[in-house]
């Protein structure tokens, strides 16, 4: 019994040092656009380049916070459950960061009203915060106490903000693509919008009841290995798609951090 409660206490201790560690990279966004900040926006570094960094690493953050269930079904492990709730929170105090900055830094014509909501792609955008808010208010324990069933409603408001952060990325961009000629050659994972729906298609997949209920008896009868399959068809886009989109993140914000920010 002591050595049972020894390794357990071991096995916590380094579940809680990793998931200290997994809760870091919510920090980005921020490191990265502190500087130009702080130097109120010297060389225009915010200017072109603050919708990509804190709007990318929202959008990471949501991504992560609607993978845990996934992760879970996929896994049958519940420890890094804490990381749904931390991501989510995240995501919408970047997205709050995201509008505030933006209503002062960028160029759009019409002042903070035209630099806000002068476009549909900005639209969605201030639509996705504004949903945001009462997400982010009432992720805690009294919140969910307070409001009971009502609660979980709310939370499902989270689809909604899932559809709109797709479709703001497609008003953003289109269908086409870009990026080919003057990078790597790949012209279709450098397109926001692909981005979102490689990653977005596996975690829809893998939210369905049947789905689920597969993947789950599997595991238990011990044949996960064919879940296994399963889970690596459908996560080549996934794993592709966070490649691309974190590379964007670390790319652009490491040029605003040291001061030499993209032209466009």
């Amino acid at each position: 019994m002591g050595e049972d409660l020894i390794f357990s206490a071991v096995v916590i201790k380094k579940q809680s040092l990793i998931l200290f560690f997994l809760r870091l990279p919510a920090f980005l966004p921020w490191i990265f656009i502190a500087r130009g900040l702080f130097s109120l926006n010297e060389k225009g570094s915010l200017t072109n380049t603050e919708a990509d960094i804190l709007g990318t690493g929202g959008e990471i953050c949501f991504f992560i916070a609607v993978s845990i269930t996934p992760f879970i079904t996929v896994t049958g492990a519940r420890w890094f459950t804490h990381l749904r709730r931390w991501y989510g929170i995240w995501f919408a105090l970047i997205g709050i960061s995201d509008a505030v900055t933006a209503s002062i830094t960028t160029i759009f014509a019409g002042g903070v009203f035209g630099r806000l909501a002068g476009h549909t792609f900005l639209v969605t955008g201030l639509f996705i915060v504004l949903l945001a808010i009462p997400v982010l208010a009432t992720a805690n324990t009294p919140a969910q106490r307070t409001l009971g069933k009502y609660w979980k409603m709310i939370q499902k408001m989270t689809y909604v903000i899932w559809g709109m952060i797709v479709l703001h990325l497609l008003l953003l961009d289109g269908f086409r693509s870009f990026g080919g000629p003057q990078g790597d050659g790949d012209p279709v994972f450098h397109q926001r919008f692909y981005q979102a729906v490689a990653i977005s298609l596996p975690l829809v997949i893998l939210r369905l009841t049947p789905v689920k209920r597969w993947i789950t008896s599997k595991r238990t009868s011990g044949e996960q290995w064919k879940a296994w399959l399963l889970i690596a068809a459908i996560g080549i886009p996934y794993v592709i798609g966070f490649i691309f989109i974190s590379n964007e993140e670390l790319f652009t914000g490491t040029m605003v951090l040291t001061m030499h920010p993209p032209s466009n």
